[in-house]
């Protein structure tokens, strides 16, 4: 019998870490979800102010443009 005992033990313990971890994990995706959708609202609020002005679009597509063209500089592409 008392092998058994050890068995159930053993069992019981592998299914209390296995929860422990799904549940680590679970919480792991809900934050990361959520983070991701701050980031997106913020990123769509972004879109809408430039969206609304043609010339600060400009500005920004030719700033992000240099800032890319340094960047492969210092990269050496």
């Amino acid at each position: 019998m008392d092998t058994v005992n050890k068995i159930i033990n053993e069992i019981s313990q592998n299914l209390a870490n296995a929860i422990v971890e799904a549940t680590k994990y679970t919480v792991l995706y809900e934050e990361a979800n959520e983070e991701n959708k701050r980031v997106n609202e913020l990123l769509s609020k972004f879109n809408d102010v430039l969206d609304s002005d043609q010339a600060l679009k400009e500005l920004f597509d030719e700033t992000a443009q240099k800032l890319e063209e340094q960047k492969d500089k210092t990269h050496g592409i």
